[in-house]
């Protein structure tokens, strides 16, 4: 239903004029424009189709065309906006989702924005405003089931929507990025252009239907590969020719394709050593491809080791060697309180052994020339790795033989009630560390542990924390290779990071109201088989649909605190809470409030309210944004039938009203 007023900001307005259109069984469109003779005007199209069993999709374009900032609003007129100074805006979206025929699948998610303050500019919801990401994918995928074969394409480009104006120097804006040193770089753009993956899945080396199994016929492999090339534009610092010497953006964004294939092997057979323990020996192999190479060489004049670039084709393999060893205890302790039957301890403790070979020296008497070795003027050794700066990444060069420890506990009760019995998760609680033969120093890594634990529907807890082994120096302000140990010569381990999270949530039931009923759904018989699933054209999602259910009020609640102790000397500590709460006063009446608080400073970062109201065949919904970038309010009388939610009274404030809502 168009709607029309008169603000300060915007002038004298028409928002949601429109006009639908039902092409067929499989197709409609939506046109509607806003006009405001001070702010210009905005035109939004939505089509959607639909085809059962087949396809789905959406296409959305979105454009506006507003007077300059600049100009006077003495001199703005509609009627003239071609003539005047005015910016020009377009936003495209496009979704597709298509099932194909033998396993075969399609779907296309593509948006594009001419300007990337544009959901900052005209969004109304939060999330909206603050999405600064422009995300475009495509992903073709097919399987062979009796083969254990898949393949899937994917192509995927992300815009950072605002990367023109964090470069942008000027006085009032407050994205600019402040450069600090040359040589760092800004994505506009980056991507997978395309990313193509084939996998086999996991297969029996010496594969049989004997029930009794010889010890070989667990050895298993599997086989995957993946082809990327990849997209980069980008913004860089440079320094400029003062003295001193300022840094400044490069205004001219560069784009350069890097491409990879990469090829994994893995070959594994677990085998039962004591009807008890899982042992699992692993063998895997990874063969990169690249474009292009690095060749070292040493400046005469600098005495330093500089790269120059070789293109053509590059290989690389490296593999690592593993064997675990896995088993199960239980613990049972019968406990008979109340309905508590009894508890029980399941603990999965874990070894593991990994070794991984020094690839800048020769393997098997082979010199795998993956490095390059430059003798400086002072006939020092330097190392250059010819893959460093690839897409295949650094060449590890340094051995490592570690042995993985982990215990996995899990707390189980069982219940009692009346005549039945069930299984409840009391909490779980994980404890896991390594220790690294071959380093030089710090050879134990820190202790890492989680307890979780969900009672019932009503809490939910997560506690994270990792414990180091190691002293901190504080003369140095750094940590030290020494255990730190208390006075009795016992290892105490520091703790340098913790997070926890929990939420709960508390309901109240009412009474029903008198010749209260439980609703059922009404059939909407314009809705055939082909057009089901299309939706509704609503801005905003009818959230406030329904006061039915059995609750008077209900309220959650979630708090994260994290602590980070890395350095003593400088802890950093955050702790936010989120509270929403819901307040049926009567049977047509409900109330709702969000907040988002932080703890730590003391301070209600946003909260909003709203209000909610059943007229039968008619809805009245009243959000409120007290404070902040948000802050406005927005009242909607609407018909509850989706068919004719164009019937409808709307009146804004704040927000709502400096923008064209439709």
């Amino acid at each position: 239903m168009p709607s029309y007023g008169e603000t300060s900001n915007r002038g004298q307005f028409l928002d949601g004029l429109g006009y639908y259109w039902a092409i067929n069984d499989y197709l409609d469109t939506k046109v509607t424009t806003s006009f405001a003779d001070r702010k210009g005007f905005f035109v939004k199209v939505y089509n959607r189709y639909k085809k059962r069993y087949w396809y789905t999709g959406n296409f959305q374009f979105e454009t506006r065309q507003n007077f300059k900032s600049s100009l006077p609003k003495e001199d703005r007129d509609i009627s003239q906006l071609n003539q005047l100074e005015r910016t020009t805006d377009y936003n495209i979206r496009w979704s597709h989702n298509q099932t194909l025929r033998n396993d075969q699948s399609l779907r296309v998610d593509a948006s594009y924005y001419s300007r990337g303050d544009f959901n900052r500019e005209t969004g109304i919801d939060l999330s909206q405003r603050l999405e600064q990401q422009a995300i475009s994918k495509a992903t073709y995928s097919k399987r062979w089931k009796k083969s254990k074969n898949s393949l899937s394409m994917n192509f995927q480009l992300k815009q950072d929507l605002m990367a023109e104006r964090k470069i942008d120097s000027s006085l009032d804006n407050p994205f600019f990025v402040e450069p600090t040193r040359s040589g760092y770089q800004l994505n506009k753009y980056s991507g997978t252009l395309p990313s193509i993956s084939f996998r086999h899945g996991q297969t029996q080396l010496f594969p049989t239907k004997l029930v009794k199994k010889r010890w070989y016929h667990n050895i298993s492999w599997n086989y995957s590969s993946n082809f990327t090339n990849k997209l980069r534009t980008y913004f860089e610092t440079v320094q400029d020719s003062n003295d001193p010497p300022n840094y400044i953006w490069n205004e001219e964004d560069t784009t350069v394709y890097d491409g990879i294939l990469n090829h994994n092997f893995a070959l594994s057979a677990p085998q039962k050593l004591f009807k008890y323990i899982t042992v699992s020996p692993r063998l895997s192999l990874k063969s990169a491809w690249v474009n292009k190479s690095f060749d070292g060489y040493l400046d005469s004049e600098t005495n330093n080791k500089e790269s120059i670039e070789r293109t053509g084709l590059a290989m690389r393999t490296t593999g690592s060697l593993s064997l675990s060893l896995r088993t199960q205890l239980y613990g049972l302790f019968p406990i008979n309180i109340a309905e508590v039957k009894s508890i029980r301890h399941v603990m999965t403790p874990s070894v593991g052994y990994s070794y991984t070979p020094d690839f800048s020296k020769p393997l098997f008497g082979m010199d795998l020339g993956y490095f390059q070795t430059i003798i400086d003027t002072a006939g020092n050794e330097i190392l250059h790795d010819r893959f460093s700066g690839t897409m295949a990444g650094g060449t590890p060069k340094t051995e490592r033989q570690s042995m993985n420890i982990s215990v996995n506990n899990v707390f189980q009760t069982k219940v009692k009630s009346l005549e039945e019995e069930k299984k409840i998760d009391l909490f779980s609680w994980r404890v896991s560390t390594s220790y690294n033969f071959v380093a030089e120093e710090f050879q134990l890594a820190n202790l890492q542990s989680s307890i979780r634990t969900k009672i019932g529907e009503k809490l939910s807890l997560d506690i994270r924390m990792t414990h180091d082994f190691y002293k901190y120096n504080f003369e140095e302000d750094k940590r030290i290779n020494m255990f730190n140990k208390n006075e009795n010569g016992f290892i105490i381990p520091r703790l340098i990071n913790a997070q926890f999270s929990t939420g709960f949530g508390f309901s109240g039931k009412r009474h029903k109201w008198a010749g209260e009923t439980t609703p059922e759904a009404e059939e909407d018989s314009s809705v055939t088989e082909e057009t089901e699933g299309l939706g509704d054209f609503s801005s905003f999602p009818s959230s406030q649909s329904s006061t039915g259910g059995d609750k008077l009020w209900n309220t959650n609640v979630s708090l994260s605190y994290s602590y980070n102790n890395a350095n003593p000397d400088n802890p950093l500590k955050s702790f936010w809470m989120n509270t929403s709460s819901s307040i049926q006063i009567t049977k047509y009446w409900r109330v709702n409030y969000n907040a988002r608080f932080d703890l730590e400073s003391r301070d209600m970062v946003n909260h909003s309210f709203s209000i909610y109201r059943d007229l039968h065949c008619w809805e009245m919904s009243i959000n409120w944004t007290p404070s902040g970038f948000g802050q406005g309010i927005y009242l909607k009388i609407n018909v509850k039938s989706p068919t004719l939610e164009e019937l409808k009274f709307e009146q804004r404030g704040g927000i709502f009203q400096r923008r064209a809502n439709f």
